[in-house]
């Protein structure tokens, strides 16, 4: 039984284009730790090899990591306190925005508050520093 010279090309043919095709699938390396639920995820994270100066051989200086921010409900809490503090039956909260400072960094988290006051239902704005953690009901 012998093979035709065109069976052959198409045969060769085929296994090149799914080499090919191979070649540029995101195939995951497994040799990482990969999960195979997420395949294309790290297990854990690769620890690299500190930056170095091209021309001085110093370290690259490293910028700090700022501490992590508090969670909203921690913001919320404490301005519902607050505006309980300021005399306002408060209602709830009615939405909560972060705000980034002039370095790029979370600097303070703005509460809104549903509150009620002499008969009047009004939002209140509450400003929750994160540097002193203290929030602080602003004026209307």
């Amino acid at each position: 039984m012998s093979t035709s010279p065109r069976r052959k090309a198409i045969g060769a043919g085929a296994l090149a284009a799914v080499l090919l095709l191979t070649g540029c699938a995101n195939v995951p390396d497994f040799r990482n730790g990969a999960r195979l639920s997420n395949p294309f995820a790290r297990a854990a994270p690769v620890p690299s090899a500190p930056a170095t100066g091209a021309t001085t051989g110093a370290a690259n200086p490293v910028m700090p990591v700022p501490p992590p921010v508090p969670a909203a409900s921690t913001a919320e809490t404490a301005c519902l306190a607050a505006g309980r503090e300021a005399g306002f039956d408060v209602r709830g909260v009615v939405g909560t925005r972060e705000v980034i400072g002039a370095n790029g960094l979370p600097e303070s988290r703005d509460v809104m508050l549903q509150v009620d006051r002499a008969g009047q239902s009004l939002e209140v704005r509450c400003s929750f520093a994160y540097q002193d953690a203290q929030a602080r009901i602003m004026t209307l």
